[in-house]
């Protein structure tokens, strides 16, 4: 049998000897993530940090299987949160430890993407959707939450899920889908960034793309600096833009009894029903629930069996209150932009001077009503949130491959990679197609409403099956109600956004919609009743189904493939290591 890369290299790693005060026992080599545990309990018992049983520490830490075991530079500083028992209270200085996960998640709906959609929501409908976007940022608060929620309690991120669940076929089409989305969103950042420097020295967006490209390698250098340090440097990012936007809200002095009205009073104007859907779909981003299941791993909580539920308990606390100020800080900045943009676009109508709603131009909007310094508080803005989330997508990225492929990106590589992938649509959109801009936000819009719904689905699936988050923490009758009801409705309102971008001018035309809107609810329906393998030891319907059914579904007799004793319980490392086989 060939000898695989780790084997060779285990050749070559010498045997480590223990020594327990009275005998000295040998070690068989170790991985490089238990050499890293190992290396952790060492420095523990240094610092006399460490629980002793028959003189021998033991860690806190454990890895359960491979599919923790992958090189994260962005994680190799850890937060340690201490678990101080049920009975204490709320604590500002224990939430500030937690805080970080919700700011780097909330970049994805301030992106030059969601800026470009937020001024033509201004300029279609004005104040009158902003209850919607307030709703849009709610649902995205609960959405988040169960994402976060999935890794504090199992210890593996959704795409780690989605690999270990669901057969290889479907779960590479989903990485490809959702790689396909974070390079879709890559490319508005990139042009994002390069228009706020066309706008700042006057240099050609094709030139300010290839900076924009160029200069995210030094996020690898923010990365060295720790998670800490990052999360600050992602924050200070966004308050930039939220400063700015803040000041020229306050300079052009918004109608401030529409505003109320446009956030309590539901109303949707005419002509504005796609446009209302795209608001939703511009905040539930479908590569942000990948990126808030792996960064709540950045927090080391104490996982010894009479801690571990409580600190769980505690941790999804504090993430929950984290996610909510985060993307409530988000809603902020995002109707300022509306706000600031209906004013100065109802002074420009009332003095009949033409203008154009978009990205590129809303500089020269604000210019025109507010002067020309206020341009440049535009681009400072946008530069600042343009950089930030061009990090953030590197992340996303490195995330899904890692997870779905159980492989380790180097930093490095991903950024080459996605800046290789995404640079060329870029230039071409910059060079060629720059006037398009808003048919390509369309497009990636649609993409991503797509993948937001075979993303959503095993999510919630997950958060109801006991075998992988454990009876402690399954979902109720109530809130497995309240998932389906929240699914369905985020499913119909993607597959509306969906269908109104194909144009039905002929026969031909409808026969394309009904076939597509066939292959989105077949592939929907096929994500929402496939069993998923951590349980499949229990029945299922599919099982009494004819042959070339079970075999769509990868039931391999009529009873059900019946795994390990082993897989039946929950996974991850907090419930010490169990292991579930990949059957594929």
């Amino acid at each position: 049998m060939p000898e695989s890369p780790f084997m060779k290299q285990q050749q070559r790693r010498p045997f480590i000897a223990h020594s327990n005060g009275d005998t000295t026992a040998v070690s068989p080599p170790v991985s490089p993530a238990m050499e890293h545990i190992e290396l952790d309990t060492l420095s523990m018992a240094k610092a006399g940090d460490g629980s002793k049983l028959g003189g021998n520490v033991v860690s806190e830490a454990v890895v359960d299987d491979d599919s923790t075991a992958v090189e994260d530079t962005f994680q190799e500083h850890y937060v340690k949160i201490d678990y101080s028992g049920g009975g204490s209270g709320f604590s500002l200085k224990k939430l500030w430890r937690f805080v970080g996960p919700g700011l780097l998640v909330s970049q994805a709906l301030l992106d030059p993407g969601n800026i470009e959609s937020d001024i033509s929501q201004a300029d279609t409908s004005g104040y009158k959707l902003l209850w919607l976007l307030l709703l849009a940022h709610i649902i995205c608060i609960f959405v988040q939450s169960l994402a976060a929620r999935l890794g504090v309690i199992t210890g593996r991120h959704l795409a780690q899920h989605m690999r270990l669940q669901y057969p290889r076929p479907f779960a590479t089409a989903m990485w490809l889908l959702s790689e396909l989305a974070i390079i879709g969103a890559d490319i508005q950042e990139v042009i994002g960034t390069a228009t706020a420097l066309h706008i700042l020295t006057s240099m050609p967006i094709w030139a300010g793309v290839v900076i924009t490209a160029v200069d995210s390698f030094l996020f690898l250098y923010v990365q060295r600096l720790g998670v800490r340090v990052t999360e600050l440097v992602f924050g200070l990012m966004v308050t930039i833009l939220a400063v700015c936007f803040w000041v020229e809200m306050i300079m052009i002095k918004p109608d401030a009894k529409e505003l109320i009205k446009g956030m309590v009073i539901p109303r949707i104007p005419q002509g504005s029903i796609v446009q209302a859907v795209g608001i939703i779909g511009c905040v539930l981003m479908p590569h942000n629930l990948y990126l808030h299941s792996a960064l709540v791993g950045s927090r080391k909580l104490d996982r010894r069996p009479e801690a571990r539920i409580g600190a769980i308990r505690e941790a999804m606390r504090y993430f929950r209150i984290e996610t909510s100020i985060s993307l409530m800080y988000a809603y902020l900045i995002n109707m300022s932009v509306v706000v600031v943009f209906c004013k100065a676009f109802d002074v420009l109508r009332a003095s009949g001077t033409p203008y154009v709603a978009s990205l590129a131009d809303g500089a020269t909007v604000l210019s025109t009503v507010l002067g020309r310094g206020s341009k440049y508080v535009y681009a400072v803005g946008l530069l600042a949130i343009g950089q930030s989330t061009t990090m953030s997508g590197t992340l996303s990225g490195q995330y899904v491959t890692e997870g779905f492929w159980n492989m380790a990106v180097k930093p490095w590589q991903r950024v080459l990679i996605t800046r290789g992938v995404s640079l060329v649509p870029a230039l071409i959109v910059a060079v060629a197609a720059s006037a398009h801009m808003d048919l390509l936000s369309e497009i990636i819009n649609v993409i991503q409403a797509v993948v937001l719904s075979f993303t959503i689905i095993p999510l919630l699936k997950m958060q109801a099956t006991v075998e992988i988050v454990g009876p402690e923490f399954v979902f109720g009758r109530v809130g497995r109600g309240a998932a389906a009801t929240l699914t369905l409705a985020i499913v119909a309102l993607n597959a509306y956004m969906v269908v109104s971008v194909i144009p039905l001018n002929s026969a031909g035309m409808y026969v394309a919609m009904v076939a597509v809107l066939l292959v989105y609810t077949s592939v929907l329906s096929y994500a929402a009743l496939f069993p998923l393998k951590s349980a499949w030891d229990q029945k299922a319907l599919v099982d009494r189904a004819p042959a070339c059914i079970r075999l769509l579904f990868a039931r391999r007799s009529v009873s059900g493939y019946v795994p390990p004793p082993e897989a039946s319980s929950p996974i991850g490392p907090c419930d010490g290591g169990t292991h579930i086989p990949d059957f594929r």
